[in-house]
Formats: structure tokens, sequence, C-alpha cells
């Protein structure tokens, strides 16, 4: 079951704030805006604010996929529950969508000439959201897509007539070598240009070779992703020099805080993923420093401050113009052309919450609202020493997975549980450069943005990070994602006699079923642990007591 369906049957829509004009509002009404990236999480919840408040027109990019044309997947995202407000309130929103088949791997966005004649004549306002936002993506894919299909963006955005702004979705982690993230520019880890010659010109020789030794390539970046994204907004500085552009750059982005859903989210990737996985008692260990700060931000509270930064680009371009328009010079070179601004859409120190607050309350969703194909009984741990990890890795995740697998082949059942883990150990491996890392985020230019809202804007579009209320959100919202990926009956706490029964019986393996087998295990468990924790005392391990 996707997650859409079960939400559809679980949630209940916020409901429509009766402001219908504010200064943000305004400046998108009647515009005719084109959306890259429109049928992922943060695209889709754009699109549905943009009809919202009354924009002329969605000029949607997007691509065949999976064997779906362009209009089936398209079809798909407007069935979401995100739009059923939309459906509700203005039963024809449709007409106001042009779908233009693109593909950002493609030299030219793969636009055909016409569309690229429409979007040239038509557009007004372009958010940039797409990109291959897998980590582990090879170096070529990742450089075609986030690089040069940005770069190919921007120079038919140079040929629009009426172009007023262009914004850039980044990532908070694009530049995650320093400590200290500031609202600006860096310089990139490669010249974007060559990087982009030199996957053009690979032959699968060398692509393999490169994707062999992509760690040692890409250092110190983590991975392609936020290696890529660093060199695109190199990219966005250098076409910023003429065009109305700027950069936001969300966190961890999480489900939504209030619209148009609480809680709503199309996957269970990223955060999303580990909070379903602790209460489902599938992650039951983590290589993490749970006393970090995560910066995490709710998806809605990203659109804000996307819509709301575009708005304030708007403006401060338009009184740069004003200037240049009194400027009385004839070389245009005397004219100084304002920077482009980077907001930094983050937590930051305004509203931080640990990741052991997060583990803590996705704890307690598990086990105040039991899911109906929970795993196991839910129990979690962290440390930060990689032996340690290895161990209870082994104890409480491929002992039981294979177990269970074993069961299942015996009952000629297919066996699932060992590819499961797979995944989980594969995705915490990736996730623990940024798990266990600290930075400082800057955000000097989002607070401004906050306090220029007018009172109905901030009403609007709130994305004062401070205003989130964590417990609620992470208690009361979030359980309704475990819901919906482990289709309980119920959707209530307590989960019925079917729920306890399950409850009772994973209980025997954990740990009575599994230690059954493994009963001197339980010494050796005390022994290697005393060992471990005895070896790394200059470490900066914290490993929680194991159930």
């Amino acid at each position: 079951m996707s997650t859409d369906v079960a939400l559809n049957n679980d949630l209940t829509l916020t409901e429509e704030k009766k402001i219908t004009s504010t200064p943000v509002m305004e400046f998108y009404r009647g515009k005719n805006v084109l959306v890259t990236g429109g049928t992922g999480f943060i695209g889709r919840l754009l699109i549905e604010k943009l009809l919202r408040i009354d924009v002329r027109q969605i000029i949607l990019l997007s691509r065949p996929k999976k064997g779906k044309t362009v209009e089936q997947r398209c079809d798909e995202l407007f069935g979401s529950v995100v739009f059923m407000n939309l459906k509700k309130n203005y039963p024809t929103f449709m007409d106001r969508v042009k779908i233009l088949d693109a593909d950002l791997q493609h030299p030219g966005v793969g636009l055909a000439e016409e569309s690229i004649d429409y979007i040239v004549k038509n557009t007004q306002i372009v958010f940039h959201a797409a990109s291959d936002v897998r980590f582990d993506q090879a170096l070529k894919k990742a450089i075609e897509v986030n690089v040069r299909g940005t770069r190919d963006l921007l120079r038919i955005c140079e040929k629009i007539i009426n172009l007023e702004l262009f914004i850039y979705i980044s990532t908070a982690y694009s530049n995650c070598p320093e400590e200290t993230i500031k609202e600006e520019f860096y310089p990139p880890p490669s010249d974007p240009e060559k990087m982009i010659q030199l996957v053009e010109a690979m032959d699968d020789h060398f692509e393999d070779h490169i994707n062999k030794t992509i760690n040692e390539f890409i250092h110190p970046w983590p991975n392609t992703y936020v290696y890529t994204k660093a060199l695109t907004e190199d990219i966005v500085r250098q076409f910023g020099e003429l065009l109305p552009i700027a950069v936001v750059r969300p966190s961890i982005i999480i489900a939504t805080n209030e619209e148009p859903i609480e809680g709503w989210t199309d996957n269970i990737y990223g955060l999303n993923g580990v909070i379903a996985g602790i209460a489902l008692g599938i992650i039951r260990v983590m290589l993490v420093n749970d006393d970090n700060d995560a910066d995490i931000i709710p998806a809605d509270i990203v659109v804000n401050g996307v819509l709301a930064a575009g708005w304030q680009t708007y403006i401060e371009r338009k009184h740069d113009r004003a200037v240049e328009a009194k400027n009385t010079s004839t070389d245009m070179k005397a004219v100084v052309r304002p920077k482009t601004k980077i907001y930094n859409c983050v937590t930051g120190n305004d509203n931080p919450i640990t990741y052991q607050k997060i583990y803590d309350y996705s704890i307690q969703v598990g086990e105040h609202c039991p899911p109906k194909r929970s795993l196991w009984v839910v129990c979690h741990n962290t440390t930060t020493n990689k032996y340690v990890y290895e161990y209870y890795k082994f104890l409480y995740h491929i002992v039981p997975a294979f177990l269970i697998d074993t069961y299942l082949r015996a009952i000629r059942r297919t066996p699932r549980i060992m590819d499961l883990y797979r995944k989980v150990h594969k995705f915490a491996t990736v996730i623990s450069y940024f798990a266990n890392g600290r930075w400082h985020f800057e955000k000097e230019n989002m607070q401004a943005l906050v306090k220029k809202l007018s009172p109905d804007d901030q009403a609007m579009f709130p994305c004062d990070i401070a205003k989130i209320n964590w417990p609620r959100l992470l208690l009361d919202v979030h359980p309704r994602i475990a819901a919906a990926h482990c289709q309980r009956t119920d959707g209530q706490p307590g989960g019925g006699q079917e729920a306890d029964t399950a409850d009772a019986i994973r209980a025997l393996v954990h740990p009575g079923g599994v230690l059954l087998v493994l009963d001197s295990a339980a010494v050796l468990h005390l022994q290697v642990d005393t060992v471990l924790r005895a070896s790394s005392q200059s470490s900066t391990s914290s490993t929680q007591s194991i159930k």
C-alpha cells in the first residue's frame, strides 16, 4: 500500500486558511510558473501551494519513468491526497497545468524546440527543485542531472523574455566539509564546466575506474549528491550575476507540519524512514552520536520559505532595477548588481532537537501506537563506536533475520528479512557521516526574511522554525507515517487484540526466542561489551542500554 492510499483513510486535511490577499500572494497571483521536480516530495507540495494561491499557470517539466508516460505520471501526481483540497475547492485546477516532456539528464534538458519556445515566451517564475538525490549515484549521472541539467536550464532562462525570478533549491550540506555553513557561496570542489566536459567524454572503462575510486575522487565530500550540489551552486552563482536568482538550502526534510495535511510524506526515506523503522521495531541499532542536534525541518516549512524567499528576491531586484534606471552612466559595467542571496532553511539554534530525543519519541510511538505489521518489540540502541555497532548489528539484526528467513524457507515462503536489513545497513552507512557530524548553520538571511513578512503572510506562509512544536509533530503527527506504512487496522493507540497478540509473540523473539538459540551469547554479550568498552575509553562511544 502506498503512503498516499493509507493517508487517504487515516488523515484529515488541514482546513484552508481564509486569508485571500497578502503581499506574497499578490506577487505570485496571475503568474506563469515553471517547476522542475514537480513529481517529487517538495515539488508536489510546491505545486499544490502555488495553485492554491492562484497562479495563472504551472508549467511542469516531467519525464517518462518506469514504463509510464509523462501523462500517466502526472495523473498519479494529481491523484495524490495532497491535492484533495484543490479538487474540492477548485475542481478545474488541472486546466491551469501544462505538462512538457523533459529530462535533466539529456543535453538541453531534453526539451523539444517548441517547448523551449513556449517557456521563453510565457514563463515569469522558475522553481528548480529537481535533482538526483541518490547519495550513491554514479558520478557521471549525478553530474549530468544535477550540474549540467541546471546549467542548461539556466541557459534557457537567459532567453526568457519576462523572467522575474529563478529559485534554486539546494541542500544545507552542499558545503559539508566546512564546520560553519554561512549563507554565501563557497569555492567549488572542481571547475563545474570541466567536470561536465569530463563526464561527457567518459568511456565505460574510465567510468568504471572513477566509480571504483569515487571516495578518493570526491574527498572530502562524502557522496556524489552533496558533491554535485556544491558544483551546481557555483553554476548558479555565475548565472546570478545577470539573472534574478535566489538559493534556498533546506537541511534534513521530514514530513509536513500542517499543510496541506499534518504529517504527510510520500516516502519513508531519510529520517522519515528512521522514525518509521524504529516505531516498527525494524531499526534496533544505529551508528550515531545521539547527543548531536538533528537539523530537521518539515517539508511545508521549506515550501513556505521558498515562496517567501522568491517574493523577497523580486522586491529587492525591483528596487535595484529602479536604481539602475536612474543611473545615467552608459557603461553597464559600472552598474553594481546585487549578489545572489542564499537562505539556509534550517533549524540551527532556533529550535534544536537531538537525535536522542527523536529516537525517544519514535519509541513512544511504537509502544503507544503498536502497528499491526511491526517486526519486533520496539527497542533502539545507539553507539559511536564502529566495533560496538558491528557487534550489536550482528546480534540484533543479522541473527534474528537469518533465523526468520531460515524458517520462511522451511515453510516454502520467500525469505525477505535479510534483504530488508541489507537495505537498512546500506542506508545506515550512507547517513552515518551526517548523523555523527556537527555543523553550525548561519541563517541571518532566513531570520530577516521571516521578520519582513506581514502578519497575514506569516500566517499564510509560516516558515519560522522556532514555532515548531516538536512533541506534537513527532508524537501526535508522525505516528501516521508508521500507520500508513504498516496498514494499522484502527489508526488509534493500542492496536486492539491482534496487536497485543502479535506483541506477545514478538516478545518471545526479543530477547527470548533468539537467545534460546544463543543462550551462551548472553554471557558472551556482556564479556565482549566489557572488552569493547575498555578498548575504547579514549573514544566518545555513547551506547544505550540493550533491552
